[in-house]
């Protein structure tokens, strides 16, 4: 691989989704489900089974499959939340090969932002956790009160920026947040490692390696062309 300092990037900018493409929270909500049913009801279950279905629903949706008791689901909320916001933290992973790809992408001075469908004290929290704040220009998470919605967070993203979308690319997991990146003219791509491709995965970039072979090399160094999956 050539080095870094001798030659142009293909991209001067990537917007990650954080929840989906850098931070693998399944763990982590595991182990909060597990400990909140063990403390509130004295109940230990394998909650393994749920996470592809739940691990980005509210709390409260989970917590109605696994206690029928209205008391015990208020009280399992609130230790949810809890829990969720201190010891659980310590189980949040990287996807596979995430920190190397993005120090690679840092030091070809491409500029990385992620969104977050979390309040932002509580996605700065998480990236902190992990390493991953080392890495960012920016962070634009879900204000309260808001739903979710990928093109607000992104625009914000190239905002801060300040480049042309075509010189920025979106990396996501889930098909309408990349069909929202594509509608700002960023180059959009699918990161078909993460848990959120559903029915996507394997399409698009591969690993966070192939994420970062695109964005110095282009997508064809990744595999991929300005075709339905390539931006």
């Amino acid at each position: 691989m050539p080095s870094r300092r001798t030659f142009e990037p293909a991209y001067r900018a990537v917007i990650f989704d954080l929840d989906e493409t850098l931070i693998d929270s399944r763990p982590a909500w595991r182990y909060t489900l597990e400990e909140t049913l063990m403390s509130v009801a004295n109940r230990r279950i394998d909650a393994g089974p749920l996470v592809d279905e739940y691990h980005r629903r509210p709390w409260r949706d989970s917590l109605a499959i696994v206690l029928d008791d209205p008391e015990e689901q208020r009280r399992a909320l609130e230790l949810c939340e809890r829990i969720e916001g201190r010891s659980a933290m310590k189980r949040l992973l990287v996807f596979e090969g995430t920190g190397m790809a993005l120090d690679e992408v840092r030091g070809a001075h491409i500029e990385i932002g992620a969104i977050s469908r979390l309040p932002h004290a509580v996605a700065l929290k998480q990236t902190q956790a992990t390493g991953v704040d080392r890495f960012l220009t920016v962070l634009s998470a879900t204000p309260d009160g808001e739903g979710w919605d990928a093109g607000a967070r992104a625009s914000e993203c190239l905002s801060y920026f300040a480049r042309e979308p075509d010189t920025c690319v979106f990396v996501g997991a889930e098909g309408r947040d990349v069909e929202a990146a594509r509608g700002l003219g960023l180059v959009a791509v699918r990161a078909g490692w993460s848990a959120g491709a559903g029915e996507a995965e394997g399409e698009g970039l591969a690993s966070p390696a192939a994420a970062a072979a695109a964005l110095l090399f282009g997508l064809e160094a990744a595999g991929l062309s300005r075709g339905p999956n390539g931006g």
